[in-house]
């Protein structure tokens, strides 16, 4: 008999059928607070957590039998705080184990749920209580097979490393976890970093793996993890990052009840804008291990490239072995650190091997590394300056703040600073530094001998006030360029808005003491400089033949200078250099010229007054000795102007002035000099002036004498004397008065005579 044309046959499928779909679709209809009443009072007797349900809660047999809720919350174990709600939540159960009275759950599928979850200090997660191995008695266990979010919000707090994050709306699902080869992963959603309504970062997350949970070791072991963060969205304003690619790929090996990272390995690359800057790094973690008490990552390295006009920085570390512990402090006994940093300009390596402790996951310290390093910069290019330092270091990631102390050797002398950033973007500098001695010399170029060592029409480089923020002091013991010596070499310097002040700067130059100040202005058209400094009781030859390579003056001097000038060359300063400049040498000598010697030739050698005159030869021996020298210059346009140079000294009295053209290296001056009366072999030329030309460059002038002036003075006060003697007297109360004045005009004429005859 076939059954398939049976007619009771049919009607008693047609039954079961009826039954089956009244069994599988009747609880949607109905409610079941039988069943709510029990997983609230079982949870909360196995887990602690109190489970509070407001809506609905329905019971399904088929096809598989499960429990749907709606209006769910779950609180922490022991404690009303909510550890997650959702709109609804699907709870599937064991057929065998339901048979024998016990709720197995395999698969738990949520829709829009909230949950916060909580890495604590000691590794552990606030939802392990839920994945643990059911105890003898207990009705309630996870045999977990599927866990599904959808359109799900976690908060993560790591308590482990002092992060949080947010993440969603997200789609979370890992299946077929009790399949020992087809486990996987999927998760597709948004991260975000920090407040929602400002927050730090955001972006879109994706990740893939394929998982194997072994039932007997009860590890679950994440294959081909592949996990990828794109940016999503602006970031906080001051953070400034934009275009960032997070990829992170590997394997992990977890332990099952309690769930803890037990293995693995994993490599970070990731690429990114922040302002101008270009980054990219790499970070490569060959061995992880995670036990209840302890983090370790082992063979760390990592790699980090920062390009920006024209600047590149790299930096690499390598970490043999990282430790965290419970308080979450990670630490490493022997981390070794290099920095690379190249500008157009200059060149800066360095090389740390330190300890390393990072707590919270943003702040890292290395107490007493070791460092050595070099700097080079093209206006030294005679070699890279040597460093050795030994110090503390902390980088705070969170507030963006570099702090580094230091003490050792800076180019074989003694140094110690300390040196602080702010803001990544924008940096701030705060600094000191007090070195014991510079010695520039052996790097600067090499100077054929007569040459020019700068080019005065080479633009300087200011590009670095455009961004520039610093304030801080500098001391230099000894300050050495090439035959400059300066000591005792003292300045605050403060730079903002592409602006530098160097206010007080002070320095022992040459035996005296500079003290003043510097003011740069960048921000306009042209760069705007003024000087202001006083030197008090300085040796004006040593300067002068160290700086100018010179030695025309001998004495200690005093000068008072304001200047200011606009430009972005040397030769635009020379040209445009205005001011007041005034000068005072005390018991001192114009070398090359002896006008002591002159005038006593001019007394005793008439013969040398026949003809115009001639330069005479120099002769660095030769000296005019003064016991004071006075003199005020006006600079405009890098033109010095004098009129009231007053030299005094034993035998004569120099007055002069005239022009100095600093744009051209060129002198157009006039002395006169007048002798002294109380030297008697110079009562011949008492009232006479001995005119003195000065001309050619600044560093080698010539010095013309301007006998024939002379002689026609002569000559005029011999005839007028001759007028005098001629002229008879007209009034008697008139003549004693030039009777005394003609003895001594002849008393000033008989010396002369009496020179020129010998």
């Amino acid at each position: 008999m076939d059954l398939r044309h049976s007619r009771p046959f049919r009607i008693c499928l047609l039954l079961v059928a009826m039954l089956a779909a009244i069994a599988g679709i009747g609880p949607y209809f109905f409610e079941a607070d039988w069943a709510r009443d029990l997983l609230t009072t079982q949870l909360k007797r196995d887990t602690g957590r109190t489970l509070a349900i407001r809506g609905q809660t329905r019971v399904v047999l088929l096809p598989r039998p499960a429990v749907l809720l709606t209006d769910v919350t779950l609180s922490e174990p022991d404690h009303p705080d909510i550890f997650a709600k959702t709109d609804s939540v699907k709870v599937t159960l064991g057929m065998w184990p339901l048979l024998s009275g016990r709720f197995a759950i395999e698969a738990i599928d949520f829709e829009k749920p909230q949950m916060l979850v909580e890495h604590r200090s000691d590794g552990s997660y606030n939802f392990e209580d839920l994945l643990q191995k059911h105890q003898p008695g207990n009705k309630l266990q996870f045999d977990l097979n599927r866990l599904r979010f959808h359109e799900a919000r976690f908060d993560y707090r790591d308590a482990f490393l002092g992060e949080s994050a947010r993440l969603g709306p997200l789609d979370f699902t890992m299946d077929n976890l009790a399949d020992p080869k087809n486990g996987s992963l999927d998760v597709d959603g948004k991260v975000m970093i920090g407040p929602e309504k400002s927050p730090l970062w955001q972006g879109r997350i994706k990740a893939g793996a394929a998982m194997r949970y072994h039932q007997n070791q009860r590890n679950l072991l994440v294959n081909d993890l592949l996990v990828t963060l794109t940016q999503d969205g602006d970031s906080r304003p001051g953070v400034n990052v934009h275009g960032v690619e997070v990829q992170i790929a590997g394997n992990l090996v977890y332990g099952w009840q309690p769930l803890r990272l037990t293995g693995g390995e994993l490599k970070l690359t990731g690429k990114g804008t922040r302002a101008d800057q270009q980054w990219q790094g790499e970070l490569n973690v060959p061995e992880i291990k995670l036990t209840e008490n302890q983090l370790g990552l082992y063979q760390l390295k990592l790699g980090l490239t920062m390009q920006s006009q024209g600047v590149r920085f790299n930096t690499g570390i390598a970490i043999p072995s990282l430790t965290a512990t419970q308080q979450g402090t990670m630490h490493a006994d022997d981390a070794i650190l290099n920095v690379y940093l190249k500008s157009p300009k200059q060149t800066l390596s360095l090389d740390f091997k330190s300890p390393l402790e990072l707590h919270g996951g943003t702040v890292a310290r290395l107490p007493g590394y070791k460092l050595t390093g070099q700097y080079s910069n093209t206006a030294l290019p005679r070699g890279a300056i040597p460093l050795t330092l030994s110090g503390d270091a902390m980088l705070d990631l969170r507030n963006e703040s570099l702090q580094v102390g230091s003490h050792g050797n800076f180019d074989q002398a003694p140094l110690t600073s300390h040196f602080d950033l702010d803001d990544f973007v924008k940096p701030r500098y705060r600094f000191q530094f007090d070195l014991a001695k510079l010695d520039l010399s052996p790097y600067l170029p090499v100077v054929a001998e007569g040459a020019k060592a700068v080019n005065i029409d080479a633009p300087l480089d200011l590009g670095l006030l455009d961004t520039l923020n610093a304030e801080g002091e500098l001391r230099i013991g000894e300050l050495v360029l090439q035959k400059l010596h300066i000591d005792k070499l003292s300045m605050k310097l403060v730079a903002a808005d592409k602006k530098l002040t160097l206010n007080p700067l002070s320095a022992t130059l040459y035996e005296g003491q500079l003290d003043g100040k510097l003011e740069l202005d960048a921000s306009g058209k042209k760069p705007a400089w003024r000087i202001t400094q006083k030197l008090s009781d300085m040796n004006v030859n040593t300067l002068l033949a160290d700086v100018l390579d010179t030695s025309r003056f001998e004495g200690r001097g005093h000068l008072d200078l304001d200047i200011a000038a606009t430009g972005d060359k040397l030769s635009d300063l020379k040209r445009t250099a205005g001011g007041d400049v005034r000068v005072l040498l005390n018991k001192g000598a114009i070398r090359g010229i002896d006008i002591e010697a002159l005038l006593r030739a001019a007394s005793q050698q008439l013969k040398a007054m026949q003809g115009d005159g001639a330069a005479p030869s120099f002769n660095l021996d030769a000296r005019t000795r003064f016991s004071e020298l006075k003199a005020t210059m006006q600079l405009k346009h890098g033109v010095a102007t004098n009129n009231d140079l007053a030299v005094t000294a034993g035998v004569l009295q120099l007055k002069g002035g005239g022009v100095l053209d600093l744009a051209n290296g060129s002198i157009d001056y006039k002395l006169a000099a007048n002798a002294n009366p109380k030297v008697p072999e110079l009562q011949g030329l008492l009232g006479l002036v001995l005119p003195i030309q000065l001309g050619g460059t600044l560093a080698t002038p010539e010095y013309k004498i301007d006998y024939a002036s002379l002689k026609d003075q002569i000559i005029a006060r011999q005839k007028a004397e001759q007028t005098k003697a001629s002229t008879p007297a007209k009034a008697a109360p008139r003549a004693p008065a030039k009777t005394g004045k003609a003895p001594a005009a002849k008393a000033a004429t008989r010396p002369a005579a009496k020179h020129k005859k010998s």
